[in-house]
């Protein structure tokens, strides 16, 4: 109970602390066909888990609807994501098994909070450009640095995406890969991260007033403080 009063007020000091954003910055709001995915290996086949469930903070420079990404220095301003650990499909008995490998019930969020990066300068163009970026990943109630290269994009209807590719390993965060069959399946350590998050303008006022009704439902104890993401 303690590890999750603690980790739940993590979450809600990450949700709620961004009302006094800096004036420059606009608020996003996530689009349809955000989504998160990892890969897996195990001694019998291959697995895939996926959620589309997430709350998210993209604060971008207030001339990103509009400038040039190439004439910005500082297009990206702060990111920060939570996502439900039991939003996550896995399929059949591995969900179940993931979950409690994930240990949901006393750390019910994986929490990521962009810390700094760098744009890669050949790839900054008028409506593109990737970045190796610096976060702090939460997964299990261990928080750990990652880096990692993104690629964004603005569409022309205004819809800002950001993709990426990054291997981890769970005995990172101090897992230990599930076991099947009396230990016969065995899980690897390594996943295959992958995910699109994709955007829209949205006032800070209008970004933050409840929690998703499927995030609530994940975490019934979590005090509603964002509006309803889109899936």
């Amino acid at each position: 109970m303690i590890k999750r009063t603690v980790l739940t007020a993590a979450a809600i000091a990450l949700l709620g602390t961004t009302l006094s954003a800096q004036a420059s910055a606009v608020r996003l709001q996530l689009a349809p066909g955000s989504q998160l995915s990892f890969d897996g290996t195990s001694t019998l086949h291959g697995f895939t888990c996926t959620t589309s469930t997430m709350q998210a903070y993209v604060d971008v420079d207030a001339s990103y609807q509009t400038a040039p990404l190439n004439t910005l220095t500082h297009p990206i301003v702060s990111v920060q994501v939570v996502i439900p650990v039991k939003s996550l499909k896995c399929g059949g008995e591995l969900e179940g098994n993931m979950y409690k490998t994930l240990h949901a019930t006393e750390f019910p969020y994986v929490i990521y909070k962009l810390t700094s990066y760098d744009l890669i300068a050949e790839s900054v163009a008028a409506a593109k450009f990737s970045a190796v970026t610096q976060g702090e990943l939460t997964i299990a109630g261990k928080a750990n640095p990652i880096r990692m290269t993104i690629d964004a994009a603005r569409g022309s209807d205004g819809i800002v995406s950001a993709t990426a590719t990054q291997a981890l390993k769970m005995s990172a965060f101090g897992i230990k890969p599930p076991t099947f069959m009396l230990g016969t399946l065995r899980v690897g350590d390594q996943l295959q991260v992958k995910f699109t998050l994709k955007a829209t303008h949205a006032a800070i006022a209008d970004a933050i007033s409840g929690l998703s009704s499927e995030l609530a439902a994940n975490t019934p104890r979590v005090t509603p403080l964002l509006r309803e993401s889109h899936k």
